[in-house]
């Protein structure tokens, strides 16, 4: 089920429909770090749960699969194949890397991977193939997230991400400039266990991301001084 927040300036800090955790977290973060406020959020678990919903469906060689993107450490992507339903045996390819081919192997099939001008073949050793392309993945992602709009003005995709190889959990926001390109960046989870990452700053208010409670929160807070440095985005074109 894709869930659509908008996140208005004037936001309750706190939502009636939240679990005890949500509202638990929201109660300390606002007690120990005054000007903060909490205008929404949600599990972490339900937003991993909800990367499957956002992967492309492809079935090839008769098995059902799940095609993705996840970003590593330095924000460079990666293709991913994993079987539907939860079943072991994912693959993970750097994008720059496809262009030279890969193999795939899942049980007794085994599948040739090859990325040409933005588009991923896949194919069997008897020949059947199909295709998709690595933008349909990040329009997947966009259309079928979770969204959040802040200050009423810029509106995020937002999901988990697990790195590649590490498995190191972290958070992507990825939204649609007015040039019409894709920008997304990976908040890393130990990045907001101590402290919110400011985002983006709207009519003189900063808004971010925090992890407390097993949730991740969207957080606001009135810019006092100096607007801090925000972090860079990654561009890609769509």
């Amino acid at each position: 089920m894709k869930i659509f927040l908008t996140l208005m300036l004037a936001a309750a800090p706190a939502c009636a429909g939240w679990g005890a955790a949500e509202n638990a977290a929201v109660s300390a973060l606002a007690a120990s770090r005054s000007g903060i406020c909490v205008i929404g959020g949600a599990p972490l678990l339900e937003l991993l749960a909800a990367r499957d919903k956002a992967s492309l469906p492809l079935t090839i060689g008769g098995v059902d699969f799940l095609a993705s993107v996840v970003f590593d450490a330095n924000w460079d992507t990666w293709v991913t194949l994993k079987p539907a339903g939860g079943a072991l045996g994912a693959g993970a390819w750097k994008e720059t890397d496809l262009a030279h081919g890969a193999l795939y192997k899942y049980k007794d099939l085994e599948l040739k991977l090859a990325e040409t001008a933005g588009t991923v073949s896949v194919e069997t050793a008897a020949g059947e193939k199909k295709e998709f392309s690595v933008n349909g993945l990040f329009d997947k992602l966009y259309s079928e997230s979770m969204k959040v709009t802040f200050g009423g003005a810029v509106t995020y995709a937002v999901f988990r991400n697990l790195e590649p190889l590490s498995e190191v959990e972290g958070t992507v926001t990825l939204r649609v400039g007015s040039d019409g390109l894709y920008y997304y960046s990976l908040t890393g989870a130990s990045q907001v266990a101590a402290a919110p990452r400011w985002l983006l700053a709207v009519n003189g208010v900063l808004y971010g991301l925090r992890v407390e409670e097993a949730s991740l929160l969207f957080v606001s807070k009135p810019i006092e001084m100096a607007e801090p440095a925000l972090p860079a985005e990654r561009a890609r074109a769509r």
